[in-house]
């Protein structure tokens, strides 16, 4: 999609894990789910299923709605984190969660800002993929087609134009789903035996018929992307799913888009559909959907009128139906580690601060400067199930359904602004 950020990839790879674990090590602290007596408790987070990543850690910190820090800790495994504090202050608060994964032969740092905070128990559960190993395949009797191969399995999906090549395996044994758009329309083809350290052959000269499901678009667009992805049960917290279609635009302005999937063969699915309304366009307008695949492209009618950012700071104006409002930052440093901080809030803020540096993330992150934070986009979500952002927070962070408020019906608009 145009306007897309792409991060810069360097060779200080080794240097950057060692540099990471090792102030990781030095700087946790105790994990006491016990609060101190005459301490204010602020906040109850349990960490489930490896949200953190095993092998590294994360921050999590409390600030009042000035952004000065209350609480702060350093985290590693699943763990129940009770954050209190000894210092006069009244809700709504800050919570803060920095995670860093490897990315490529960068460290991707993923910090987010959850702003107008009641007190709360949350449950953050995670939905992270182990590779069991890579595995080779290759086609042949390939028919005459138009547009990409889609090869995809459980957790994977890639457009190529290869015939062969390798691609991780995270269940073992699997199947892999081939889709291509023949003479008569969109063809797939399912092979089972796909096994870590293996080697798959795949013959496509009898390949299947595709159902065709057509959703139409708002506006006639001339840049557009949609994928499908389908699930073998009704776990909406599954990262197992398998990609049965993508859709990219070639500059062909267009009312409606055609998807296709296997028949009778996934309990349900996830569409995420992204267009723009012409090329020069600010805005870019999202969709998503678990369960059925839809009919239309639910586009919000929020607008972002005017955006003017300073140092680890914006303020905007906006109009129309959303429930959240957000901004992302991006910084990356000497050590090409990469910073990419976003604030959540309601639709009723005007301007988003990035919170003060935590004592554990200035310990963890000493090259991160506030002050040289670039903003690279505004979003505003519409989730109809959510009457507000507090309702939203609320689905998102139950203990009883953790992570179903990142599965709700959405639809969105972004304007990208670096």
């Amino acid at each position: 999609m145009k306007n897309q950020h792409k991060f810069k990839f360097h060779s200080h790879f080794p240097y950057v894990i060692a540099l990471l674990m090792l102030i990781s090590i030095s700087c946790k602290k105790k994990q006491d789910d016990t609060p101190v007596p005459d301490k204010l408790v602020l906040m109850t987070i349990n960490f489930t299923n490896d949200f953190i990543n095993p092998k590294l850690g994360a921050i999590v910190f409390v600030s009042d709605a000035a952004g000065n820090s209350l609480a702060d800790t350093s985290v590693t495994g699943n763990p129940r984190v009770v954050l209190s504090t000894s210092k006069t202050t009244t809700p709504p608060y800050q919570v803060t969660i920095a995670t860093w994964d490897p990315d490529m032969h960068n460290f991707l740092v993923t910090i987010n800002t959850y702003t107008y905070v009641l007190p709360a128990e949350w449950t953050i559960r995670g939905n992270r993929l182990v590779s069991t190993g890579d595995a080779s395949y290759s086609l042949t009797n390939i028919p005459q087609h138009s547009d990409l191969i889609l090869y995809s399995s459980s957790g994977y999906s890639n457009l190529t134009f290869a015939a062969t090549g390798s691609l991780p395996v995270y269940k073992s044994p699997d199947s892999l789903y081939i889709k291509l758009n023949g003479a008569a329309g969109p063809m797939y083809r399912w092979k089972s035996g796909l096994v870590a350290g293996a080697s798959l052959e795949i013959d496509l000269a009898n390949m299947q018929a595709a159902e065709i499901h057509t959703i139409s678009l708002p506006v006639t667009a001339q840049d557009y992307m949609a994928r499908v992805s389908g699930y073998n049960d009704t776990s909406d917290y599954s990262a197992l799913m398998v990609t049965t279609d993508e859709v990219l635009g070639d500059g062909t302005a267009k009312d409606k888009l055609a998807v296709s999937y296997p028949p009778s063969t996934f309990a349900k699915f996830h569409t995420y559909l992204e267009l723009l309304e012409n090329w020069d366009s600010a805005s870019t307008y999202t969709y998503s959907k678990f369960g059925t695949i839809p009919d239309e492209f639910v586009k919000t009618d929020a607008v972002v009128s005017g955006i003017h950012p300073s140092a680890g700071t914006v303020r905007f104006s906006a109009s129309g139906s959303y429930t959240e409002t957000k901004a992302t930052w991006h910084y990356q440093d000497a050590d090409h580690l990469v910073f990419a901080w976003t604030v959540h809030g309601p639709d009723t803020v005007t301007s988003m601060t990035l919170p003060a540096l935590s004592k554990s993330m200035a310990a963890m992150f000493p090259t991160l400067s506030l002050d040289s934070v670039q903003l690279i986009q505004m979003e505003q979500t519409w989730y109809p199930a959510a009457a507000s952002y507090r309702t939203y927070l609320d689905i998102l962070f139950d203990p009883l359904h953790p992570g179903k408020g990142s599965y709700l019906e959405a639809s969105s608009v972004r304007v990208m602004v670096e």
